[in-house]
């Protein structure tokens, strides 16, 4: 604020005394630059607060498939037997189908009853995932099952070796 926009002020007490004393305060102009600033820096950050939401949310669907990996691992581990990490359409349903086609998350179950590779009732379910966020896809090449045997090691369905390639892609098809 420039010196010369002070205003003096006369105030009168009730004896009668008068005290002058400045008062400051912005210009019209000043408080429309201001403005201007503002939008013009709002208009720079608002693509670049979109693109970080959208890298959280593509690295909190990572974390959590990591995390279901890792439990899967290690309550074969625990258990000595075989668990099974599977991508299912609807996580929450009482007895959930392994999916190949899209999915809306996945379990976490271990795979002790008479069908392999696939969920059946009876069958202790360690964790449910839903994927809370339906611009995030996940893809495998081995149609979504993992498999982690007793020893901790992983065998994706039917194969000797295990999966290689998750693929978690969202809108702009980024992985």
């Amino acid at each position: 604020m420039m010196p010369e926009e002070n205003m003096l002020v006369t105030d009168r007490s009730s004896d009668g005394s008068a005290s002058v004393r400045t008062q400051r305060g912005f210009t019209l102009t000043e408080l429309m630059v201001t403005v201007a600033v503002a939008g013009v820096l709002a208009m720079m950050a608002v693509p670049n607060m979109r693109s970080f939401v959208q890298n959280n949310r593509l690295s909190s669907a990572s974390n959590d498939l990591l995390r279901s990996f890792n439990l899967a691992r290690t309550e074969a581990i625990k258990h000595q037997t075989n668990v099974v990490v599977c991508a299912v359409a609807d996580p929450t349903l009482a007895t959930p189908q392994c999916s190949y086609g899209p999915f809306k998350g996945w379990i976490v179950f271990q795979d002790s009853g008479p069908t392999p590779w696939q969920f059946d009732n009876g069958e202790p379910i360690f964790e449910r995932h839903v994927l809370l966020d339906s611009s995030v896809t996940v893809k495998t090449d081995n149609n979504g099952i993992e498999m982690y045997l007793a020893s901790g090691f992983a065998s994706p369905a039917g194969a000797k070796t295990p999966s290689r390639n998750i693929l978690l892609c969202d809108i702009r098809g980024n992985q």
